[in-house]
């Protein structure tokens, strides 16, 4: 059908099932300046999915395991080190690092502060791209974590479980839980990916969807590369079965009216959208989760975004009202 207004328009709104825009910076999470507190969370559903923001100014003084949900960090700025129960691993700003369930860790900025974005989902995640010997190179860019014979298995230390109901049990152990002694198998459940290094996936000369890199065992969370490409604008159009989040990673380029790095925007399901051009000669990253999950910001990320108009995808005209 065609219209004879331009769809995506609409002069207010009321609710919560609403797109909304937010840069990252404008969010502080506790941990910025509470060494002992956990990410904070941006949105979170029913069925699990959720998303955090870290920015720690100092390393973590405990080792977390989340014992319901895969996480997914993805390293917006700064150089983070990660220490898990498979091995330690240095992760630079663009990086993909991903911690399935169960598995402890902990993580502290190398230098400076550090921000992330962190996507959980209670279904196994795993990297599952349609062309696999295109889109990613899996034996030159996911590195896994190596031992680090120098972490003292000194103790006492913090271990902290993180379970779906956001409750978390602390037991104190009396050594490091992550001070590892020899490798096992080749298995290493850890890993990292650089966004830059995940190759485009277009249609030539229309462009056409982007192609997944990454999914949940049972289809509720996927995730694209939605870095610049060549080919028509999306048509304006309604994602019946998924909620569409894109973080704005970086230029030179500008996603349509997305310029600031760290610009989280957030489609919800049954909304009517059009979406910026991705053919942008200039270039910028980005990458898109499609989540079956209904997401809810927070009051701290309500607090801190804006309403979001669904052409180009800057703030509607009512925002500053």
């Amino acid at each position: 059908m065609t219209r004879r207004g331009y769809a995506p328009d609409y002069l207010s709104v009321q609710g919560v099932h609403a797109p909304r825009r937010l840069i990252l910076e404008r969010l502080v999470p506790q941990d910025a300046s509470d060494a002992d507190a956990l990410p904070t969370v941006v949105a979170r559903s029913r069925i699990g999915v959720r998303l955090l923001t870290s920015a720690r100014h100092a390393p973590m003084p405990f080792t977390v395991r989340n014992v319901e949900s895969d996480e997914i960090h993805f390293i917006q700025s700064g150089q983070v080190r990660f220490d898990t129960e498979v091995g330690s691993l240095q992760a630079e700003e663009g990086d993909f690092v991903c911690i399935p369930r169960s598995v402890a860790y902990r993580y502290a900025p190398i230098q400076g502060a550090m921000r992330s974005m962190i996507v959980e989902c209670p279904s196994a995640a795993s990297l599952t791209p349609p062309a696999p010997f295109g889109m990613i190179n899996f034996a030159r860019d996911v590195r896994y974590p190596k031992i680090d014979r120098e972490l003292d298995a000194g103790g006492p230390g913090k271990l902290v479980l993180k379970t779906a109901d956001e409750e978390v049990t602390t037991f104190v152990v009396p050594h490091d839980p992550l001070a590892l002694g020899a490798q096992l198998s080749t298995a290493v459940p850890v890993w990292k990916l650089s966004l830059a290094s995940i190759q485009l996936h277009t249609y030539e000369p229309h462009g056409g969807p982007p192609s997944m890199f990454l999914s949940t065992r049972n289809g509720e969370s996927l995730m694209f590369n939605l870095s610049a490409r060549s080919g028509g604008r999306p048509p304006v159009h309604v994602n019946a079965d998924f909620d569409e989040v894109i973080l704005y990673v970086r230029g030179p380029g500008a996603y349509g009216a997305c310029t600031e790095p760290g610009t989280l925007t957030w489609v919800p399901k049954g909304v009517i959208h059009h979406g910026p051009s991705e053919a942008v000669p200039d270039g910028y990253q980005a990458w898109l989760l499609e989540t079956r999950a209904t997401l809810r910001f927070t009051p701290e990320a309500l607090a801190a975004s804006e309403l979001m108009e669904t052409g180009n995808y800057g703030p509607h005209p009512t925002a500053a009202a």
